[in-house]
């Protein structure tokens, strides 16, 4: 997109290389609320017919040539999504009331995003008097910026809120107090304070700078009426995990506790990091009241400081909390590096009970394997004497009495009959016990052979040598 008249600058290709991001094509979803000259009623349009650009062409055309006041309302379908105006819509827009293309900066802050710091900016720009003539050669002033803050949804237990954000934009003619305003992404609270403010407005009839001014001001201060509920929720997520780190027991240990720990200095990292971003977000607050008030100079200026000063208490309840994690975050550290120890320590007077439990039953085995030992030799040693008596007890050797009274061993006829049965039962013993082991007997012969080739490819090198 190119604004018409103005060179091409930084803002301008910034806002290309992102503006698929930006915008929901063939869309043009745009709310206009305006104060006709002339009128002592605040007129309202919507568009979001299929023709919504045609309509939009229109509306503008209406809006350069009756509107006193006109405030162009865009938003987005949810915080992270596009918005529901067309590149071409926006265009429109901004060549028609020749708007900065510093409002562009703004603009691409908006759109589809990963998450909320995704082209997050919080900054503003100021366009001051006589800086560019519009249409009717008057002088203009032009203030551009992103207000962000937060915004209690209940979507998550853990975290009930979200940093929202507010894109403005505010156009006003010098002399005659015409103004245009384009609202990217209002809330509910600004909408409905904006709406009655410029119902009284038309009622009176009369435009000053004053008013202008009075309305950044409601937008900033609508939106900081949620900071002393955000700070009151963000003190018990503190006090939970400093409860953890103060009663903590660390002189019996658990797996349990020590996961406990673990888990609430996670929590506080979580929650610090959650602060900090607060912390920007006031910032860039306070800013923003300089910002006006040096815009509109000696205009509404205790209640700017008044505004400035809620910040600021904010700011520096956070900023305790801040202190506070950091104490707690130190204590769980070290309570962690405690459990740690202990828990460790536990765990290697466990292992050498084991290892010791494990020296006993290796030693109880070895004097068992001695007595096994012994036991073997004795029943080798009589197992000569079992074999002959087992055979001088069997049939196959009688005690026969000769023909002069003598008694003698006979061995009978059959006795080759024993001595083939067992051979043949040995044999099949040894190759039942082969056909077992085969496996191991192969790996053990392969292996056998791996060592002699070796050992006879090493001989002729040495012979070499």
């Amino acid at each position: 997109m190119c604004i018409k008249s103005m060179p091409d600058d930084f803002h301008q290709r910034r806002f290309r290389r992102h503006s698929s991001d930006l915008f929901e094509e063939g869309v043009n979803n745009v709310e206009c609320l305006r104060i006709l000259r002339n009128h002592e009623h605040l007129d309202r349009r919507s568009i979001e017919s299929k023709e919504s650009l045609h309509q939009l062409v229109v509306l503008v055309e209406e809006n350069q040539d009756k509107a006193k006041e006109v405030f162009y309302i865009i938003r987005q379908r949810n915080t992270l999504s596009r918005l529901k105006i067309s590149e071409q819509g926006l265009q429109l827009i901004i060549d028609a009331h020749n708007l900065s293309t510093r409002f562009l900066r703004v603009v691409t802050s908006f759109g589809w995003r990963r998450h909320d710091e995704h082209r997050a900016w919080d900054g503003y720009y100021i366009s001051p008097t006589g800086t560019k003539p519009s249409r009717n050669f008057n002088r203009v002033t032009e203030l551009s910026y992103v207000v962000r803050y937060v915004e209690r949804h209940d979507r998550s237990p853990q975290n009930p809120w979200s940093v929202r954000q507010i894109g403005v934009c505010q156009q006003n003619v010098v002399g005659t107090e015409d103004s245009v305003w384009v609202l990217l992404q209002p809330s509910q609270s600004v909408y409905n304070e904006l709406k009655d403010t410029l119902e009284r407005r038309a009622q009176n009839g009369s435009t000053s700078p004053e008013d202008s001014c009075s309305l950044h001001l409601d937008i900033l201060e609508s939106l900081a009426s949620s900071w002393a509920d955000y700070v009151e929720w963000s003190w018990g997520e503190v006090d939970g995990p400093d409860d953890r780190a103060t009663l903590s027991n660390i002189e019996f240990p658990t797996e349990k506790d020590l996961g406990a720990t673990f888990q609430a200095a996670q929590k506080v990292q979580r929650v610090r990091r959650r602060l900090l971003r607060a912390i920007s977000v006031l910032d860039s607050n306070y800013a923003l009241a300089d910002g006006i008030a040096a815009h509109f100079p000696n205009t509404f200026t205790t209640r700017i400081e008044n505004y400035k000063a809620e910040i600021n208490m904010h700011r520096r309840n956070i900023l305790l909390m801040i202190e506070h994690l950091k104490g707690t975050s130190d204590l769980l550290f070290n309570i962690l590096s405690s459990l740690n120890d202990k828990v460790s320590l536990a765990g290697t007077q466990a292992m050498q009970q084991s290892l010791g439990l494990m020296g006993s039953i290796a030693q109880q085995g070895r004097e068992d394997s001695t007595v096994l030992k012994l036991l073997s030799m004795i029943a080798t040693v009589y197992l000569p004497a079992s074999l002959v008596a087992t055979i001088f007890s069997s049939n196959l050797i009688e005690l026969k009495t000769d023909d002069k009274g003598l008694d003698t061993f006979h061995v009978v006829s059959q006795f080759w009959l024993y001595i083939v049965i067992a051979i043949a039962l040995t044999v099949a013993t040894f190759i039942c016990a082969a056909f077992v082991l085969r496996r191991k007997i192969l790996q053990d012969l392969h292996n056998y052979r791996c060592k002699l080739k070796a050992k006879i490819s090493s001989e002729p090198e040495k012979q070499e040598v």
